[in-house]
């Protein structure tokens, strides 16, 4: 039985990934994005029978019944080949792409993670619903293009940080004055604004039952960018009690996610919720505290069966 490990191999999470599957020696092949449209190929049915087909992977042909499980980090095809492809060879590579993703969806193995549970990342509303369901608190939140709705919430709570809605990647910043010339541009922008809260962030990686915790201590609104705008961070190892633990265990089993990255903010005698990442870069923290995030889930993944959702 062999584990897919879908992505760049030089992704660090990914590297880190091929590593410990390697130390754990489990049997795996790298589904490199890079090689999509031309050394991936893909034949699968549905019979009376069941599942049945194979996939071609650099000339190597792998029975879909002998594999056990799949990790899913996958970059858009736009990311991985830039401007170097023809208009084609995008859309070849889109479409086996798609085609993997299909099959990965109805694949009774375990998968990490599916296609549709990562999707919640899309809407942060909607994400806040799914938190809101756990159990968790969150921090009163606008969404708006209306300046006058924004300045009627400002008013309320006086300090509040503002970021995306969506999927993309967006620096969280903290209102304030320079910011006023632009609250004219907020209504080509429907924009998220939450209240401040005071306290410390909390990064929670689970992965089936297990869950490692992080804290984080900054000065910096956005600690992921302190160092660009000359602040400081440490990263400490963080002992979960039980009652949290099995909050974001359940968390996680709520979004669908085998494999999740939660972040939380703990303050002002509550722990708030702020979202869920379903593709974590759990590199970052593993790095900067040792923990055997790698380890975990390749242990995961060698386990194969689906995660219980009952």
């Amino acid at each position: 039985m062999v584990t897919l490990v879908c992505g760049l191999p030089h992704d660090e999470p990914v590297a880190m990934l091929i590593n410990a599957l390697n130390e754990r020696g489990v049997d795996f092949r790298v589904l490199n994005p890079e090689g999509l449209s031309e050394h991936i190929k893909i034949r699968w049915q549905l019979t009376e029978a069941g599942l049945q087909g194979q996939l071609l992977v650099y000339g190597e042909i792998i029975n879909i019944r002998n594999i056990n499980s799949v990790y899913q980090r996958w970059l858009n095809v736009e990311d991985v080949f830039g401007e170097d492809h023809s208009a084609l060879e995008l859309e070849k590579a889109r479409s086996v792409l798609r085609a993997m993703s299909d099959l990965f969806d109805i694949m009774p193995v375990r998968i990490v993670n599916r296609r549709r549970p990562m999707m919640s990342n899309n809407s942060k509303p909607y994400q806040s619903l799914l938190i809101h369901q756990a159990g968790f608190d969150i921090p009163e939140t606008l969404i708006t293009n209306d300046p006058g709705e924004l300045s009627a919430f400002i008013n309320l709570h006086k300090d509040i940080i503002y970021k995306s809605t969506g999927s993309t990647r967006s620096v969280v910043a903290r209102y304030n004055d320079k910011d006023i010339d632009r609250v004219r541009n907020l209504t080509f922008l429907p924009t998220q604004f939450q209240r401040f809260i005071e306290g410390f962030n909390l990064r929670v990686h689970v992965i089936g039952r297990r869950a490692f915790a992080t804290k984080i201590l900054s000065s910096a609104t956005d600690y992921r960018y302190a160092s660009r705008d000359g602040e400081t961070v440490d990263f400490i190892p963080f002992e979960l009690n039980v009652e949290l633990n099995k909050r974001c265990i359940r968390l996680a089993r709520i979004f669908g996610l085998d494999f999740a990255g939660i972040d939380l903010m703990v303050g002002q005698g509550k722990v708030y919720c702020l979202e869920v990442n379903p593709s974590p870069g759990y590199s970052y923290y593993q790095n900067a505290t040792g923990q055997p995030i790698s380890y975990a889930l390749a242990d995961y993944l060698a386990a194969g069966k689906p995660m219980d959702r009952s």
